[in-house]
């Protein structure tokens, strides 16, 4: 019989140790706070109460919605680009957060900053690209000037805490995977082959040991979903929704997720396994989704082969349990970047017929079900056996929204 949720503790962040205080646009002003909402992560043998979360870039604000938060449209912060990003804080120092839950309260136990051997901190500018390529956002700061490209820029999605002590993270622009040093320091970054051009100047090592169809990822829908097995031995990640493989088109209604077991000693892909995303209308609160808005939260390991994995929309999340068999791996043909049909246009139908094999998904929570869960979990990780913590993601405080921890308790083991 499966678990049930017996109890969900709302605990606030305390606003002092967050605040990232003022910025002024034009004649709005924005208080701003630490945005640790993009993922969390336990180490085992860690203190109790011990947890790690992650910021992303940075506070930024969409050119699209410029008019709706700064009061000044695209035209005159992003040179009409609407797709591009107003860096509020460009200067901002993505960083792990370590953090200590007691009974009602949470403490920020360290700010661990990304930075480079020589001590100079990370930024989550945009890294370059060449022209023509599949571009990542120009950045625009709030005065409504270009910033340049930065190399070494990282926008930070996710964390897992190795036994090791150092930390994994989760990266949108390569996407990437990035090992990081318990003190902050990144030791390198491992990105898709044929992509590492574009960090020739990172101030850090860069080694391409992804796939390369993995360069293919939709803007914005990096390697959200990141965790790693009890012993250490393999990091498990996804990218937030189905890749742009083979064109943008694809990624808009694709509900294909590869699903990777990476070997972190020998720093190579062991595996993939076909992860599907529920269609929209499972997401009662936000009626009006489409399959493109279905996206990964976040995920966490609860045994080697267990995970357990957060789907969201805006206003809706749900967490269900997959177990990763042998028998179900994909074929690693699915990785050639010329394959024709490729996994992510394969519709269930022809799944079927192929006899692709997809993972089994048990429900575990669902929000529209329960009163008081978050409606947007970005980040999840287990406590013990029969104990959850999630958090939501308030973007910086930009429109006003705090973070909060929410313990769930269940009246047995959840797997």
């Amino acid at each position: 019989m499966a678990a049930r949720l017996t109890e969900i503790r709302r605990i606030s962040l305390p606003i002092r140790p967050f605040d990232l205080g003022k910025v002024q646009v034009g004649e709005t002003e924005l208080r701003l706070s630490l945005g640790i909402g993009s993922g969390l992560s336990r180490r085992p043998g860690d203190p109790p109460g011990r947890l790690y979360a992650v910021t992303d870039r940075g506070p930024n604000v969409p050119c699209d919605e410029a008019t709706a938060i700064l009061g000044r449209g695209a035209d005159v912060m992003c040179a009409g680009d609407g797709e591009a990003k107003i860096f509020l804080q460009p200067a901002f120092q993505p960083s792990i957060v370590a953090i200590e839950i007691a009974a009602t309260r949470v403490r920020l136990a360290a700010r661990i900053g990304l930075h480079d051997a020589a001590s100079a901190p990370l930024t989550g500018l945009p890294n370059p690209r060449e022209e023509g390529e599949d571009a990542i956002e120009q950045a625009f700061d709030g005065a409504g000037l270009p910033l340049p490209p930065d190399p070494g820029g990282v926008d930070t999605e996710s964390v897992a805490a190795a036994p090791d002590g150092t930390f994994w993270v989760g990266e949108e622009y390569g996407p990437s995977l990035i090992h990081v040093g318990a003190d902050g320091a990144v030791i390198e970054r491992i990105v898709p082959k044929g992509t590492g051009r574009h960090y020739r100047k990172a101030p850090y090592p860069v080694r391409e040991r992804l796939p390369e169809v993995f360069a293919k990822r939709r803007l914005n829908r990096g390697f959200e979903g990141l965790t790693i097995s009890p012993d250490g031995r393999f990091l498990h990640f996804m990218t937030q929704s189905a890749l742009a493989h083979p064109g943008r088109e694809v990624a808009l209604w694709s509900r294909n997720i590869r699903l990777v077991t990476f070997d972190v000693k020998k720093r190579e892909i062991e595996c993939c396994h076909l992860y599907r995303l529920e269609r929209p209308a499972a997401f009662r609160a936000d009626r009006n989704a489409e399959r493109r808005d279905v996206k990964i939260g976040d995920m966490t390991s609860v045994s080697p082969y267990d995970l357990l994995v957060v789907e969201r929309v805006e206003n809706g999340s749900k967490i269900f349990h997959v177990r990763l068999m042998a028998d179900e791996r994909l074929d690693p043909a699915w990785l050639d970047l010329e394959r024709r049909p490729t996994l992510e246009e394969t519709d269930g139908r022809h799944l079927r017929r192929q006899e692709v094999p997809v993972l089994s998904k048990r429900l575990i929570l669902d929000s529209d079900r329960e009163d008081g869960l978050p409606a947007k979990i970005e980040g999840l990780s287990w406590f013990d056996e029969r104990t959850l913590v999630v958090i939501d993601d308030d973007d910086f405080g930009i429109k006003g929204a705090r973070s909060a921890i929410h313990i769930l308790r269940f009246d047995g083991p959840l797997i």
